[in-house]
Order: C-alpha cells, then structure tokens, then sequence
C-alpha cells in the first residue's frame, strides 16, 4: 500500500498529459512534489497550478540527441531519488529515461507511466529490441506501471498477463464533463481540416496542408500548436491562403473554441518510426468528444480503433497521390455521417475516470 507522498519526475514539465496526472493525485489529497525539465513548448500556456511545488531542472531541446538525454536524466533525477532515500514517499516517473533511473537507484516504490515508446523511433529493430528487454526489465520493478495504449501492451508483453499493469487511455480531462459537447453538420461544401497539438509529421500533415494549399481552394487547413517547426509551419501559412497558423494554445480551456472552426481532425502521423503503430493518442478523444471525423495512418493501432468506433478516415498519406485521391473522394455527406456515427457514442467513453487508477493503488 502507497503513501500519501508522491514526488513526480517527468521529461516535460508542460506536457497537458503530465499535468493532468499530477492535479488528480494533488486532488486526492497527496503531498505533491515535482522534477521535471522544460522543452521550451507551449511554455507560459500550459502550467501545473501555483500551489504545487515544481522545480525546473533546466532546459532540454525536444529531438535532442538520445544520448545526452539519457546522462542527463541520470546527473539530475539521481540526486532527487537519493534525496528521499529515506522519506516516507513513492516517486512517480514519466517516460523511459526517469524510470530506468528509478529503477536503477531508487530504495521506494515507484510508478512508472509510458506514453511513448522513445526507442520505438531508433531505426534499427536489434536496438529495439534490446530496450524493449530493459523496458520489461523496468516495469518488472514498477509498483505499478500506467500504459496510455492497449498497443503498448500488445508489443512489451504479447503472451503474458503482467498484473501490476494498468491500461489508462489518455483521455480527456475531468474538466470536460462539465463542459457542452455539440454536434454540428457541415452545411456548405468547405471543409475545414486542422492539426492540433504539438507540431511535427513534415513527410505526412505537412504534405496534407500543402496539398491543400496547391490543389483545393475549397477546402482550409489550420494548424494549432507548437514545437521547433513552428516557422516551417507558418512559412506554409504565408505561402497558401487557405493554409493557417495559430500558435500555443491552452489544453484544455482553449479547446471549445478552436474545435468549433474544425471540421475534420488529421491525425494521419508518419509511421516510419514504430512508436506511431502501437499508441492511441488523446486526439481520438478529443475529436470525439468535439464530434469531428478524425484522419489517421492506415495499418495501426490507432486505426483500428477508428474503424471500430466508425469515426473516421484511414490513409496513407505519405505520398502526394495519395492524399489527391482522398481528397478527391471525401464529401460533405460523408463527414457529416461520421459526425452522426460520433454523437452517438457515450461522453463517459471520452473521459478520464480516475477512480479506476486509484483504486488500484
């Protein structure tokens, strides 16, 4: 049985995800303390409350070199877990490098969360597989370990039943039940596509709003977020007109308002690295709980949970004739089937339920 003191250690201290896992623990009445770094994204928008204390190790680049990371992590979080060696805690680690320290150093029980298989983006299978091993390694030592995608656990462990695993989509806030969930058809033949969230898939969503810069006038692409593509991102907004760049945004509180200019959701994420074939990101959530067709890579996980909720589009949207084609062939009518096919499935299946995690600890 846990404590009621839990110290956090995370890679990106903004990261809504992060933030979200803390405030319910920090709402549970634990004694909250957090290490994390800063990646210099979506900085000044979205922050852990005032009244929790968080110390900022420093500032790391996102894409940085693995190996400078991965020292990193080691020179900053070892001294914190020697630090609380013999304090009446348990450490809660974000993401593969925090927890293979922990569990490398750490005397108290930890909780490891994966939300991201960081070596699923190493080119080589053989080193893959290798990490997978100490990735199995680690969660072996977890109290606990929180996977965000029912992918995740398919890859690290296909023929095992491990019970101090827990499954815990990441779905939307609580925040969100309190919040008007609208469905709204199209109703002219301009639909809008958008990117949200933190930047990235030059080869995939950047190649999409281009298509659409060059080809479909009738058509928009926006994109909300941030991330060291940032000025690739708005070069392509100076160079279409129907192309848009918005910035940061808060997550969730700005939310209602960016969804209400979307139509349909792209989330067609280039799956050369494996990382993308096993998770189950928070757009799919997003976009149903917003009631907006969501755009995803053909032959994922992620994919196939569309097919099943009947909520989208699969593709293949690394080449230019791909995305011509589907775009030649969507059509108001079947957006507005999809939206139809999404305002029926329940708000409950969209939300976080912590009490499910909780309980387990």
């Amino acid at each position: 049985m846990l404590g009621k003191n839990v110290v956090f250690l995370t890679g990106g201290l903004t990261q809504p995800r992060v933030i979200k896992r803390i405030k319910y623990f920090y709402s549970r009445g634990y004694n909250v303390h957090v290490y994390g770094f800063d990646r210099g994204t979506f900085q000044n928008v979205n922050n852990l409350p005032p009244e929790i204390p968080v110390e900022c190790l420093g500032y790391i680049e996102n894409g940085r070199n693995y190996l400078y990371s991965f020292f990193l992590n080691r020179r900053k979080f070892v001294p914190i877990l020697r630090k609380y060696e013999k304090q009446d805690v348990f450490f809660y680690a974000f993401g593969f490098f925090p927890a293979f320290w922990t569990a490398l150093y750490a005397i108290r029980p930890f909780i490891y969360e994966i939300s991201d298989l960081i070596y699923g983006y190493f080119r080589y299978p053989i080193v893959r597989e290798v990490f997978r091993r100490i990735d199995r390694i680690v969660i072996r030592r977890s109290y606990r370990t929180v996977l965000t995608s029912q992918g995740f656990y398919n890859y690290l462990f296909p023929k095992q039943d491990r019970r101090n695993i827990l499954v815990v989509p990441n779905k939307l806030d609580q925040s969100f039940n309190t919040m008007e969930r609208k469905c709204k058809p199209i109703v002219n033949d301009k639909i809008r596509f958008a990117f949200l969230g933190f930047l990235r898939y030059p080869n995939t969503v950047f190649r999409f709003a281009s298509i659409i810069g060059q080809k479909f006038p009738q058509y928009s692409f926006s994109f909300y977020g941030d991330s060291k593509y940032r000025d690739e991102v708005a070069e392509l907004s100076r160079k279409y007109n129907n192309v848009f760049f918005y910035g940061k945004y808060k997550n969730p509180e700005d939310l209602p308002q960016l969804y209400d200019n979307v139509d349909v959701v792209v989330a067609c994420y280039d799956t050369t690295t494996f990382n993308e074939r096993v998770a189950e990101p928070n757009k799919l959530y997003e976009s149903l709980f917003f009631c907006k067709p969501i755009i995803v890579t053909e032959k994922t996980f992620l994919a196939l949970r569309v097919r099943a909720l009947e909520c989208g589009y699969e593709i293949n949207a690394s080449t230019d004739e791909n995305i011509i084609s589907f775009l030649n062939k969507i059509t108001v009518d079947s957006v507005n089937r999809k939206m139809h096919n999404i305002s029926k499935i329940r708000t409950s299946e969209m939300i976080d339920d912590p009490n499910y995690m909780f309980s387990a600890l």
